[in-house]
């Protein structure tokens, strides 16, 4: 009973980690998680249909290959912390696989689909020519 109200007011976060902030080995951990013990997060948002993850749609999907080829191209700041070199030939594969998924959904994608497509192609290639 004590497990459901935790769970209504919002979260349960237990430390499963194998050491501790000392770093000496935890005796009290077991390596199986059951369902009960496994970490429940729950939105706190004012309807219950928005969920904590972003859904994936083909949008998503092209603004994260296009971010990917941005950082390629060296045209994006990395985050803070983290060094990404600048990769041409990579930031090329991703540009030409944004092509063959343009080519290959062809005449299935809505209007909005197509022209965010458009678009990321269009300023992924002037910014290849730059690079190069």
């Amino acid at each position: 009973m004590k497990e459901e109200e935790e769970i209504k007011q919002g979260f349960i976060v237990k430390d499963r980690r194998r050491f501790d902030d000392d770093g000496k080995e935890r005796v009290d951990v077991s390596a199986e998680t059951s369902e009960k013990e496994a970490v429940i997060v729950e939105s706190k948002k004012d309807s219950p249909e928005e969920s904590v993850l972003q859904e994936v749609t083909f949008n998503s999907f092209v603004v994260s290959l296009a971010t990917q080829a941005l950082a390629q191209l060296g045209e994006m700041k990395p985050p803070e912390g983290l060094s990404i070199p600048v990769d041409v030939d990579a930031a090329k594969r991703t540009i030409d696989l944004l092509a063959m998924l343009k080519e290959k959904t062809k005449g299935n994608l809505n209007e909005d689909e197509e022209q965010l497509l458009d678009e990321v192609l269009h300023t992924l290639r002037l910014g290849f020519v730059r690079a190069k």
